[in-house]
């Protein structure tokens, strides 16, 4: 994945979903910063180097991505160096014409006549019909409106229609990964998108910094081991793969220490162990794609999910 300029995507890129506030539309809006706090972040994150974001106009009922727009511009980094990918998510559409409504806010709010992706999920096209779905992106792509499409929460059936649909505009898909929650690499999704050459997109890599509480024995090894935090450690072994997890935080101090995050390298051995870890009594929910309604059981499974290290 590339910048309009030709700039290779980060390998690890910013976690926009809680800036301005967790929630989406038609939710109540929680842990709430100054939005000062949130633009400086971005700023600095921008500035170091992070690239690559995706968001949606529901999250923090619409503040995200009037924020990331004003850090963009006090950052000074070219719109053309960031690939920012606009998400459209099931919960945020009762009609056809609200998705529109949404996708032109996007270019207005960033003053931009185009988004590096268009993301989809699999609930969305179901909802409103491959049919509308497919041909308000094809028209994206085919205007100029969008440069790629993207897919988030979708199964391996529907990875491999969107992809037989669109071929190599079909650019990444975003699903979650973290060192306790395999469900979805255990679907086989992460290997069916890289032998598509689709780009794997984490989302809460970290788990809203559940994994770095967590008292993993292996975790714990590791990072004494290498002389590495526990969200180094997870980051690290997430790009070995060739995944891009999106991460965010507020503290300067973090941001340094995940932008360093691939500064190292760790065995082998070491990569397939975390690899091939699961939690004692692994069982996680299934994930039932064909009756989504929204994504949001996807996002309980990995909220709600708790384990014994």
């Amino acid at each position: 994945m590339k910048t309009l300029s030709g700039k290779l995507i980060s390998k690890i890129g910013i976690g926009s979903y809680g800036i301005g506030g967790k929630g989406h539309r038609g939710m109540p809006i929680t842990e709430k910063q100054e939005d000062q706090v949130y633009i400086d972040a971005l700023v600095y994150s921008l500035q170091k180097g992070f690239n690559f974001t995706e968001i949606a106009l529901g999250y923090g009922h619409g503040k995200t991505l009037s924020l990331f727009k004003q850090a963009l511009d006090k950052s000074k980094v070219d719109r053309k160096n960031i690939f920012l990918t606009h998400s459209l998510y099931t919960r945020d559409f009762k009609s056809f014409g609200e998705i529109i409504k949404d996708i032109n806010s996007f270019y207005e709010i960033v003053q931009t006549d185009y988004a590096d992706s268009t993301l989809v999920t699999e609930s969305l096209v179901l909802k409103f019909g491959e049919n509308s779905i497919y041909l308000l992106l094809h028209n994206l792509l085919k205007s100029g409106k969008t440069r790629y499409v993207s897919l988030s929460n979708a199964s391996p059936q529907f990875i491999e229609a969107f992809k037989n649909e669109f071929g190599d505009l079909f650019t990444a898909h975003e699903g979650h990964l973290s060192f306790e929650l395999r469900a979805l690499q255990d679907k086989g999704v992460f290997e069916l998108c890289k032998n598509l050459n689709v780009n794997n997109i984490i989302w809460r890599p970290l788990r809203r910094g559940q994994s770095i509480i967590s008292k993993s024995p292996s975790l714990e090894e590791l990072t004494n081991k290498y002389g590495k935090t526990k969200s180094q450690i997870i980051l690290n072994w997430m790009c070995h793969l060739n995944y891009h997890p999106m991460v965010f935080s507020i503290n300067k101090k973090h941001i340094d220490e995940n932008f360093v995050a691939t500064d190292f390298s760790m065995t082998n051995k070491d990569y397939q162990r975390i690899t091939d870890f699961r939690p004692l009594n692994y069982n996680p929910p299934e994930i039932h794609w064909d009756s989504l309604k929204t994504d949001d059981e996807i996002v309980a499974l990995v909220k709600n999910f708790d384990y014994a290290p």
